[in-house]
């Protein structure tokens, strides 16, 4: 569960469907090697995650760019794994 300021509400589905995107783009990119695109997605989630109060996607984002720097596959498998876990479950709550 994770709260985030009502103000958000309109903007927050968008963000996490942005995410959901991500995934998928990361999928087709990690067929073609672009390590560079990915470090990029990585970077982007990292820094946005916690503007909008999910913390984990900022890790998780955080998680992809390192492994993309080193041309982890594997690592960046298993943190987009983790995102559409994250993605499936998390429950929003305004306040």
């Amino acid at each position: 569960m994770v709260e985030i300021e009502q103000e958000l509400m309109p903007v927050v589905p968008e963000y996490l469907e942005g995410r959901r995107r991500d995934c998928a783009e990361i999928g087709y990119l990690l067929a073609s090697g672009d390590m560079g695109r990915i470090q990029t997605l990585g970077h982007r989630m990292k820094g946005s995650g916690g503007s909008f109060g999910f913390d984990e996607i900022s890790e998780i984002g955080e998680a992809v760019e390192s492994a993309a720097q080193i041309a982890d596959a594997e690592g960046i498998r298993s943190a987009v794994g983790r995102l559409e876990r994250y993605l499936a479950t998390v429950c929003v709550t305004y306040v």
